[in-house]
């Protein structure tokens, strides 16, 4: 057991020592023997720690690797994260730039706001003035379905005070000077420039007690950036182009100077220009719920996507407009032969109603004078119908008309009986022409056999048509005035008649029923 217990802990050192000893025979051989073992106990310890060191090395080494691998990893989950949302923000900028229904986009515009923003809400609003002059932001799109409908009040025109919320100011301009250097004589001249904000910011909404909240207030931050484009698409939209310029005068041709290129084929010039507005939104976004800003990044990512969605919206306008251009420049060649096709067409429609009446009513007066109107309701509906495809032509534009024309076209759908909600904002009470147009449609037509509407609905129709002349209703600047929207007011007020007809023919039979039985009251 002994000698085991040697040979485990010092035999390696011995035999070493005693093998140095045999070859170098020192004269002190105890001396040499302990100084051996000293240095080979220095020379072990040396090696363990250089195997040490060697083992920590190489644990350093994996950590190290081990590091660099998450790293990585978590560079390539970054990569893929930004491929993933740089590609989303592509493919929306591509869907923008490509699209004439810019508002079907809204709420994927929305919600990108929200994705990189934090946001707990992000809402579109729209500026409009109302029918009695004030003005107001109607909320149109948002990532919280509360917020869709709501109203922001705003003052009539020429007020300061008593505007709801704090968003108002960011529609307010203001005039700054800037100087401005000529590039090649150095000279510096000062302009004056209009200027908007470019947001609205409020650290903490439960601080400010103007801000209107529209559900329970908590702790968060409220920012409010511009959505401002040219728009086209309205009434006055269309204007009389420019002339081109005059080509110079010979006279005023430097003889020196080299011969002028030849002039390159080009098209026509336009015939119309457009004429635009501003159409003015905002973007909200807040942090409500989440006691936190906005960073400067995030609310330049908002102000980038409100320049987008204004860029696309004024191009997408711009579209629309040169396509009704060409619509209606073939509406306008054709207003003279459907004026005479529509003459017609009355013309021999109303012959017939003549022997309809007294083969219907026969020595009836009341009867016929009822039936004269009620007919010549139904002969102006199957003009319509002769005319159909003009008529759904209407619905195919995208500039509005004038006012008579929609006044004349609501009038039609009150006769029709659709339902207001259906064309006009309720939150202004203006008739949209977006949703007007799309009414006029086959089933429209059709439905004008209906049986004579009621008086109150004739009333209506009155109201809705009032002021415009059946014989010419404007429509816009290309085509003056419109046959088919003058056809159709001219039904329209045919159904109102037949309805006060109807309320009179039905008082006189009752007066003949009252007297019959009166009558035979006396004979008994």
């Amino acid at each position: 057991m002994d000698s085991e217990y040697l040979k485990s802990t010092v035999g390696p050192a011995m035999t070493s020592a005693m093998a140095s000893l045999v070859v170098e025979q020192p004269d002190d051989a105890v001396e040499y023997l302990g100084t051996y073992l000293l240095s080979y106990v220095k020379a072990k310890e040396m090696e363990a720690s250089k195997l040490e060191a060697e083992k920590k090395f190489a644990r350093l080494q994996e950590e190290l690797a081990a590091k660099k691998a998450l790293e990585d990893e978590k560079a390539r989950e970054e990569a893929a994260y930004k491929a993933v949302k740089d590609k989303e923000e592509s493919d929306l900028t591509a869907e923008l730039e490509g699209t004439t229904d810019v508002a079907s986009l809204y709420s994927k515009v929305m919600a990108l706001v929200q994705s990189r923003t934090g946001a707990t809400g992000v809402y579109l609003g729209r500026k409009e003035t109302t029918d009695a002059g004030v003005s107001q932001i109607q909320y149109l799109s948002s990532t919280q379905e509360l917020m869709v409908g709501k109203v922001l009040k705003g003052v009539p025109e020429g007020e300061e005070e008593g505007a709801e919320g704090v968003t108002w100011p960011i529609f307010v301009s203001s005039e700054v000077e800037e100087t401005v250097v000529d590039e090649e004589s150095g000279e510096e001249t000062t302009v004056t420039k209009t200027v908007f904000p470019e947001d609205i910011t409020i650290s903490n909404v439960v601080r400010d007690p103007a801000v209107k909240c529209f559900g329970l207030p908590k702790l968060g931050s409220y920012v409010a950036v511009p959505v401002r484009y040219p728009s086209c698409l309205h009434a006055n939209g269309i204007e009389d182009a420019p002339p081109p310029p005059e080509p110079v005068a010979a006279d005023d041709v430097d003889p020196d100077a080299a011969p002028p290129p030849e002039p390159e084929v080009t098209e026509a010039p336009p015939k119309f220009a457009p004429v635009n507005v501003t159409s003015e939104y905002i973007i909200g976004f807040d942090t409500v719920g989440q006691g936190r800003e906005f960073s400067s990044s995030e609310k330049a990512f908002a102000r980038a996507w409100a320049s987008k969605l204004a860029d696309a919206s004024s191009a997408a306008e711009l579209k629309l407009w040169n396509a009704d251009i060409d619509k209606l420049e073939a509406m306008a060649g054709a207003e003279a032969d459907l004026t005479t096709d529509i003459a017609a067409k009355k013309e021999a429609a109303m012959g017939a109603i003549a022997e309809k009446i007294t083969a219907e009513a026969g020595d009836d007066e009341a009867k016929k004078e009822f039936l004269g109107v009620s007919l010549k309701a139904a002969a102006l509906a199957e003009v319509i119908v002769g005319v159909q495809d003009s008529v759904l032509s209407l619905s195919a534009l995208s500039i509005p008309p004038k006012d008579e024309s929609i006044k004349a076209l609501s009038a039609v759908m009150v006769a029709c009986g659709v339902e207001k909600s259906k064309y006009t904002d309720m939150l202004t009470g203006k008739v949209m022409w977006g949703g007007l147009s799309e009414l006029i449609t086959a089933d429209l037509i059709a439905s004008m056999t209906s049986d004579p509407v009621s008086a109150e609905v004739s009333e209506q129709i009155k109201a809705a048509g009032e002021g415009v002349d059946a014989t010419s209703v404007p429509w816009g600047h290309v085509v003056a005035t419109s046959c088919v929207a003058g056809l159709l007011l001219e039904w329209a007020n045919a159904k109102a008649e037949e309805g006060d007809a109807k309320v009179t023919y039905d008082a006189k039979l009752e007066e003949m029923k009252a007297a019959q039985a009166d009558a035979g009251d006396g004979g008994d």
